[in-house]
């Protein structure tokens, strides 16, 4: 089977039937979950180029669409809201796992609402890890803001992916969060990238950025997560 072969799938959350995409790897060693960010749902390219990129290293991903993006509403669901639609889809990928390791990703929001939900399961969480495809930190211009109080009841190895220009996580301040969080977390920066993982003067897709830092986190998962 080829590490582009992607079959249309459902999960259930509550009462709730979303879409998702399954993305076969041809030997799988671990499945990963991947949730989209705030303003862009699962089909997005960049998304893609991940799914791509993680399958050809030997994990299957499942791609989910949050019920907002379903409804096309612009406005994110509330909490518990995403944390359901989170939940269900690890369940999801648990079953079809077939006893392989599990891993959470996402972009941004996507990312930043499974790290919430692994601090409130604890050891609970199904997840062996987490990746985080461009953390927002903070909002833009609010470095006074910060995401991170969650982060230290996180009870699984973590890996950042981060634009050294990203507008969302200052490089020292994020930096300083993962140097505070001790040996489970991981900070991977991309030279000259923004939070869309845009290089300036760089002429790259999105497809390919997403597949350039899939390799990195495909590369996490094999060296610290099934190790």
């Amino acid at each position: 089977m080829s590490p582009l072969d992607t079959e249309p799938t459902n999960i259930v959350a509550g009462a709730r039937r979303l879409t998702a995409l399954w993305t076969h790897a041809p030997v799988p060693v671990a499945v990963c979950a991947l949730a989209h960010g705030a303003g862009a749902g699962m089909t997005h390219p960049f998304l893609q180029g991940v799914a791509d990129g993680l399958a050809s290293s030997g994990i299957s991903v499942l791609r989910f669409n949050f019920p907002y993006m379903e409804a096309k509403r612009r406005v994110p669901d509330s909490t518990a809201v995403i944390l359901e639609a989170w939940g269900a889809a690890l369940s999801h990928v648990v079953l079809r796992a077939r006893g392989l390791p599990v891993v959470a990703a996402g972009k941004s929001f996507g990312g930043r609402m499974a790290s919430v939900l692994a601090a409130r399961q604890g050891d609970e969480f199904p997840g062996r890890g987490l990746v985080f495809f461009g953390y927002p930190l903070h909002p833009p211009g609010k470095v006074g803001h910060l995401r991170d109080a969650h982060l230290p009841e996180v009870q699984r190895p973590m890996l950042f992916i981060q634009g050294t220009r990203d507008a969302l996580a200052r490089r020292d301040l994020m930096e300083a969060t993962v140097r505070q969080l001790g040996p489970q977390a991981h900070l991977h920066f991309v030279d000259g990238a923004d939070h869309s993982f845009h290089v300036a003067g760089v002429k790259r897709n999105d497809r390919d950025a997403g597949r350039d830092v899939a390799l990195v986190a495909a590369s996490f998962v094999r060296g610290s997560l099934l190790a």
